[in-house]
């Protein structure tokens, strides 16, 4: 694979990663120690690292929202 179509690719993994799973906790769980465990093993890999990516920082998002709330303004 090409370095354009490598980069290419894992943009493109990671936005429709973030559109389709973006307030999905279990799938994303699984998605991130698959992608996760391929880096580790098999090494450098844009759509597993855009997995990782995606799937870590939805993560990140939907444990800080559990802890810190965001409430809406009261009209």
């Amino acid at each position: 694979m090409s370095l354009l179509v490598s980069y290419f690719s894992g943009i493109i993994t990671l936005l429709v990663s973030w559109y389709f799973l973006k307030d999905l906790v279990v799938p994303v769980s699984i998605i991130f120690v698959f992608s996760s465990t391929y880096l580790y093993l098999l090494g450098p890999n844009a759509i597993a690292f855009a997995l990782c990516l995606c799937s870590g920082w939805i993560l990140l998002n939907l444990f800080i929202e559990k802890i810190l709330p965001i409430s809406s303004p009261s009209e």
